[in-house]
């Protein structure tokens, strides 16, 4: 069956200034959207134009929140998740602009090829985690994620078809990281966490937890997966770096040029439908609650995470290594002053670690924000943890933390930022 097939006679011809040339089989009934075409833009790249139902905006203060949002939606950094290029109304007809994603999605080419393994299952689930991370970074979640919305393009895995609405209800960053750990066991065929390798077994794992606060973050998740010891600086771009060899074409270590594979000359022939609807979603939440969310000036209370979505990627190209324990000596309860100059701030901190875990948890009872710790890596006596927030995500934001034992009884804490000066202090051990 054609993926894109002529404009029917009552089909549009241009909407705004892109003139559609071909209608795009859906992937799926998508009762927000009232079809989706194929154009070009002036140097000839295709895209996809998804005209969204009239009801989408009905009266002004829609129009001005489906404005919002899809200004929201077009800042999603362009790793691993499909981009909203534009946005707008042709009359009182809505529509998205989106990146035309070429090739097989991840149930065809299970469908076609049969379960993945190996690195290229490693590739997927880099990937996978990596576009949600930029979704959720952007304050959206995804709300459908599954093996129908990745997309194996030329350049690795891509996540199409996320929502435009912030998080609320059924449609939460933990319920996309259910999925999540769901299409990497379908990509698998594997039916439980068994038999997986590390450290996809503990990832999943902890995914498919029943209780959805206990679900790490996205980031804390393509930061286990990759198993760096400076996960801060490029941490996406290193995902999507990655996340080639899961794409059509694998990536020389040495040369960088694409060799084929059998799914890269199937994949060129064939355009999945689903990925030109990319990031076409409900347009739902007010546009103050964007505004708020996306304008805020940085408070004084709070440490500053650094850049985590920097353009610059490591080069290493070592495979991802299971996540290091945390040390009896070091388990127990933490608390301490935590100090910063600049802006000037001090704020107690509290870290609660288990000996033999992965994980720990991290508070700061004063800005009423907390979160989760993952260890990722030991170096020279200092643990390198990656910090997801969970709670009072306004006053706390993720990054990295730095504890290093002082003796049995203090540990030195250490927040990393970019271009400033470090948050640190010394924490003290209150209970075991």
């Amino acid at each position: 069956m054609p993926l894109v097939t002529p404009l029917r006679p009552d089909d549009l011809r241009r909407v705004g200034r892109y003139r559609l040339s071909g209608r795009i089989a859906e992937g799926r009934d998508d009762r927000d959207s009232a079809g989706t075409f194929l154009s070009r833009l002036p140097d000839g790249t295709p895209v996809a134009v998804t005209l969204l139902a009239r009801t989408a905006a009905p009266d002004s203060a829609s129009r001005d929140r489906f404005t919002a949002e899809a200004t929201v939606a077009r800042r999603v950094a362009p790793f691993c998740a499909a981009r909203i290029l534009d946005a707008g109304f042709d009359g009182g007809q809505p529509f998205l602009v989106s990146e035309f994603i070429e090739g097989l999605s991840l149930a065809e080419t299970v469908a076609a090829e049969g379960p993945l393994d190996g690195p290229v299952l490693a590739a997927l689930a880099i990937g996978a985690a990596t576009g949600l991370t930029s979704i959720h970074q952007a304050g959206l979640v995804h709300g459908d994620f599954g093996p129908d919305h990745v997309v194996l393009g030329a350049e690795g895995p891509r996540v199409v078809h996320f929502s435009t609405t912030p998080p609320y209800g059924a449609a939460t960053p933990s319920a996309d990281l259910l999925a999540w750990a769901q299409t990497i066991l379908f990509a698998a065929g594997r039916p439980d966490v068994a038999s997986l390798p590390e450290p996809l077994r503990s990832t999943v794992a902890a995914c498919l937890s029943p209780d959805p606060a206990s679900r790490p973050p996205a980031r804390t998740l393509v930061t286990a997966l990759l198993g760096h010891n400076d996960p801060a600086a490029g941490l996406l771009a290193e995902g999507t770096r990655r996340a080639r060899a899961a794409g059509r074409g694998l990536v020389s270590a040495e040369s960088g040029s694409p060799a084929e594979t059998p799914t890269a000359s199937r994949s060129r022939r064939v355009a999945w439908a689903a990925a030109c609807a990319a990031c076409v979603g409900v347009i739902v939440v007010a546009a103050t609650l964007i505004a708020t969310h996306r304008n805020s000036p940085p408070t004084t209370a709070r440490p500053v995470a650094a850049d985590h979505t920097a353009a610059s990627a490591h080069t290493s190209s070592a495979a991802p290594t299971a996540a290091p324990k945390i040390p009896a000596d070091l388990a127990g309860t933490w608390t301490g002053t935590v100090r910063q100059t600049d802006p000037a701030l001090a704020v107690t901190v509290r870290i609660s670690l288990a000996a033999g875990s992965t994980a720990g948890s991290i508070s700061y009872p004063q800005l009423g924000c907390s979160g989760k710790l993952l260890l990722v890596s030991v170096l020279a006596g200092t643990f390198t943890l990656d910090q997801g927030i969970t709670t009072g995500q306004q006053s706390c934001e993720s990054g990295v933390v730095l504890l290093s034992p002082q003796g049995t009884s203090s540990l030195a804490y250490k927040f990393r930022r970019s271009g400033a000066p470090n948050p640190a202090g010394l924490l003290i051990k209150t209970g075991s």
